[in-house]
């Protein structure tokens, strides 16, 4: 895995685990504490996974545009790292 993709996965794995903690938090006790910690911790993450995607060279159209996608755009640029690691 190039150190590119490896990087990509890296963030999009944070990045998901940051939405999902989010999400939990909104729907459970909605602690204002966790949402201004977590919330521009989030955005940075989306922020990096956006641009490393669609500066990085090599990647496949499918993986830039997935990265663009709100809340389940981490999940699908793992996946789709995963299958460049492959080929």
């Amino acid at each position: 895995m190039t150190p590119l993709l490896r990087g990509l996965e890296v963030l999009s794995v944070l990045e998901t685990v940051s939405v999902l903690v989010l999400l939990g938090n909104l729907v459970t006790v909605h602690a204002d504490g966790i949402t201004s910690a977590l919330g521009p911790v989030h955005g940075a993450l989306y922020l990096a996974v956006a641009v490393t995607a669609l500066l990085g060279r090599g990647l496949l159209a499918r993986t830039r545009v997935h990265a663009l996608l709100p809340v389940v755009g981490g999940v699908l640029t793992v996946v789709n790292v995963r299958r460049e690691a492959r080929r």
